[in-house]
């Protein structure tokens, strides 16, 4: 056993939207409130998983403006080995490769950061 701990960890930005009128914006709040629960249904589901399998697992949902910036923050925190991201994101010819947030994060992560294909 080499006593190594996961944390997993999803972002959700939060929505920035002018609305006219109180219908809008409890719409959009209810919205982003479906957002953060299936978020954290997801993560709970994931450190069931991580925990049937015998890994130490944490699970964290950070609401943050900046996905990339979030994921370094914990990463640096935590004192993470190694990040590892999905990518399935499709811009620029980088982010084409590897999605915005992933480059993003290769791009300033003094952590090595492992993709891999959705």
């Amino acid at each position: 056993e080499a006593g190594a701990k996961v944390t997993v960890v999803t972002v959700s930005e939060p929505f920035h939207v002018i609305a006219s009128d109180v219908e809008d914006i409890a719409a959009i709040a209810e919205e982003e409130f479906h957002r953060c629960e299936e978020a954290e249904h997801l993560l709970r589901d994931t450190q069931a998983h991580a925990a049937a399998m015998g890994l130490d697992c944490e699970a964290l949902l950070a609401r943050a403006g900046r996905p990339d910036e979030a994921i370094i923050e914990i990463a640096d925190k935590t004192g993470c080995d190694l990040i590892a991201m999905a990518s399935h994101r499709r811009r620029s010819f980088v982010e084409m490769l590897l999605g915005s947030v992933t480059a993003k994060v290769l791009k300033n992560s003094k952590i090595p950061v492992l993709v891999y294909r959705q």
